[in-house]
This record gives structure tokens, sequence and C-alpha cells, in this order.
């Protein structure tokens, strides 16, 4: 039982709760008075409003205390429930345990960072988090702020985002630069790659918000020059399978790239023009910002993410 040191903690109800509930199981005013912390005339008082509220006497007065009426009986059981769902509520919160939590996350992202990471991170959570259920989905080029604030998304992580709403939070995960990817007997690409036959080649671009233009494109705007989009793509696996079967040239993060040689008959080539690199983040809303579950989430990702170099 929690005991009454200061019923300002407690509203009126909650506080009329523990009186009855003392008094059912003391059955003595001085002693449910003791029990709480309260004084005698403070319990009184206490009682009398109980009375005028519930309409019934409630305790009667005997020789050696006091007795519940058949009302205070009909009602001890429901206040019994309802004061230890209160004191599950005030109770300082447990500490968390990975082991033993149920749980279900929603992360948004990209078919590449599921690729990049969750080989790696689903073992883990299973290992140390077996009670933990992951729903990934895409981020569908971006940031999906309505699904955040709701609480349907709890977490996304891309490298797209720009800047963010307020009353969210976000933390690097990595950086990436940008390499050119082209088929391994590429008729017009040997060993390195210049400015000018980058230029004359036909790109292919990958294009999350559906538009045709990227960083390259401003880049070399700024040096006067433009390059041919033949195409632009809205995920970032598709385009490897192209480029590997076509004359097609391809702009995209190095350890995309890395990925796509993996499986497909594929160059590297370094990008003849300086742009600003890639900042994969993970984004998360302020409701969950200090949350134990979700902030042990974002610890093992970003563990995963640096294991994986």
């Amino acid at each position: 039982m929690i005991a009454i040191q200061n019923l300002n903690m407690f509203d009126k109800t909650q506080s009329l709760l523990m009186v009855f509930d003392a008094l059912m199981t003391e059955r003595s005013v001085t002693r449910a008075a003791a029990r709480l912390h309260l004084s005698q005339p403070a319990l009184s008082h206490a009682l009398a409003r109980l009375r005028e509220a519930l309409g019934d006497e409630l305790f009667v007065r005997v020789a050696r205390g006091v007795v519940p009426t058949p009302r205070a009986l009909e009602l001890a059981p429901l206040a019994k429930e309802a004061l230890s769902r209160l004191e599950l509520l005030f109770a300082p919160p447990q500490r968390f345990a990975p082991a033993t939590a149920r749980a279900q996350l929603t992360m948004a992202s990209t078919e590449f960072f599921e690729h990049l990471v969750l080989p790696r991170l689903l073992p883990r959570l299973h290992r140390d988090a077996p009670g933990l259920t992951l729903r990934s989905r895409s981020a569908q080029g971006r940031l999906p702020k309505d699904e955040m604030e709701r609480g349907e998304c709890d977490l996304a992580i891309a490298g797209f985002f720009g800047e963010l709403p307020e009353g969210f939070y976000q933390q690097t995960l990595f950086e990436d630069d940008f390499v050119c990817v082209v088929r391994k007997d590429h008729p017009q690409v040997g060993r390195t790659l210049s400015l000018k036959t980058y230029l004359a080649l036909d790109h292919l671009l990958i294009s999350m918000q559906g538009d045709l233009t990227g960083v390259v494109d401003v880049a070399l705007a700024k040096r006067r020059c433009r390059r041919r989009v033949v195409a632009g793509i809205g995920n970032f696996l598709t385009p490897g399978w192209i480029v590997a079967e076509s004359e097609l040239i391809l702009t995209a993060p190095r350890r995309l790239a890395r990925l796509y040689q993996r499986h497909l008959q594929l160059q590297l080539l370094e990008l003849p023009l300086d742009v600003p690199s890639i900042q994969v983040v993970q984004v998360w809303h302020e409701r969950t910002h200090a949350a134990p579950l979700h902030r042990w989430f974002r610890r093992q990702l970003q563990q995963t993410v640096r294991e994986g170099g």
C-alpha cells in the first residue's frame, strides 16, 4: 500500500479510495489513520466525504472500532482493484530488460539499408531480445512525419530527409561518398573516368522522390555542365541490375555500389566531380526520445552499423 504523505500527490478520488481501503482492512479509525500517516480528524473528514459521495454510512462505530455496511462490502473488491491499478500507475518505471521485453517496433527505411544492416541486426535482436518483433517498411522517399507523430512508426532511416521538423531528433549512422558504376565490359569506359567521358554517357538516376535531378546535377550546374539522365528509378536495388545489362552509368553511394559488385559483373570508378557526401541518419520523434526500449533499439542499430564497418 502506498502511504499518503502528501495528499497533493493524488486527486481527491484516489485519496478517498485509499481511506476506504484502510478502514476496510483495519476496522478502526485510529489504526487506519496511522496506516495512512494521517491525523484522526483528517481521516474522519475524509470518511465524511466518502459517505456524502456514496450516499451510505459505509462504516458504523462499534465497541472496538468500526464495521462495514453491506454497501461498503459490495464496494470493497472494486476499490481494491482500482487501488492496485493506481499503484502500478504511480510506481516508478521498471528497469528495461531486453531479454524479457515483449514489444513490436516499426522502422521506415530503404531496401538498401535493410540489405546492409538487417542480416546482422536481426540475429542480434533474436539473441538479446527474443520477444521483440521488428516491422521494416519503405520510407517511400520521405520522412513519415505524421505516422511517427501518431505512434504508427517508431524510427526512420535514410539519407534524404533534409531539415527535420520541430519535435524530431536525428543521429548519423554513417557517411558515404559517391562512385560511378558501369558494367565490366563497357565499351566506352576504361580503368579511369574523365569528366568528358562521364558527361558523354547516358545516366541512370536513383530517384526516391520521383524527380530527375540529384546532388550530381547541382554540382554540374555550378560548372555549367549537364548530363543526360535517361531514367529515374524509385528504389536502390534495381539500378544495379539495369546497369549490368546496359551501357548506362549510375552514380551511387559507395556502399551500395559495393553491394551491387558482390552479385553482378560491374566495375566501380571514382566520380570525376566533387559532390557532398551523403549522411544516413536515424530519426525519431520526441515521444520516444526517453523511452528505454527505443533508446536501446537505437543503440543496437548504431552498434550494428559500426561493427559492420
